[in-house]
Parts: structure tokens; sequence; C-alpha cells
């Protein structure tokens, strides 16, 4: 179920399936799951990627490529009405 999901835009399923495939051996295609997820804002998903190019098993550019779809995808998510509610929380503690 998970790679269905994963197919149909779940970003929780594709970083799933990144970690299986991760766990198979199989780095490129873990790769490409994780930043797709990260390009949908997924954090983990781009700290994954930042340990295999670490590890060596991903590179300098498909770190790049990632963080600037999650940069992109936060920056779209960003509006005042939500600042001011996450200020809110915040002050009262939540």
């Amino acid at each position: 179920f998970s790679t269905k999901a994963a197919m149909q835009g779940h970003v929780e399923s594709r970083f799933n399936v990144g970690c299986h495939d991760l766990h198979k051996g199989n780095h490129d295609r873990a790769v490409r799951h994780f930043q797709i997820s990260a390009k949908m804002g997924h954090k983990i998903s781009l700290d994954a990627i930042k340990k295999m190019l670490m590890a060596g098993v991903a590179t300098k550019e498909q770190y790049t490529q990632a963080l600037k779809g999650y940069q992109k995808a936060m920056e779209e998510m960003k509006s005042h009405g939500r600042d001011e509610a996450k200020s809110l929380r915040e002050k009262q503690g939540l």
C-alpha cells in the first residue's frame, strides 16, 4: 500500500518507500524518493539525503536539488495567518 500511496502523493509513504529501498541497498532509488518528499516539505527526507551524502552514497548535486526544493516548499507554505497562529500557540505554551 505504501508504494501506491507514495505514487499518489502521500509524503510519508514516499519517505517510507525510500527507507525500504535504502535498507535494500538501492541507494539511487532511495535518494529519488527522498528528493521527491523533501520537495514536498518533508524535513526528515532532506536530512536522510544529507546523511547519505556524508556516507558517500548520495551526491552534493542531489542534496542541493533536494534542499532547494525543500526551501521552495517552505516558502510556498508561509502565510501571515499561519505565523500569527504559531506566535499565539507559543505564547500560550502549546
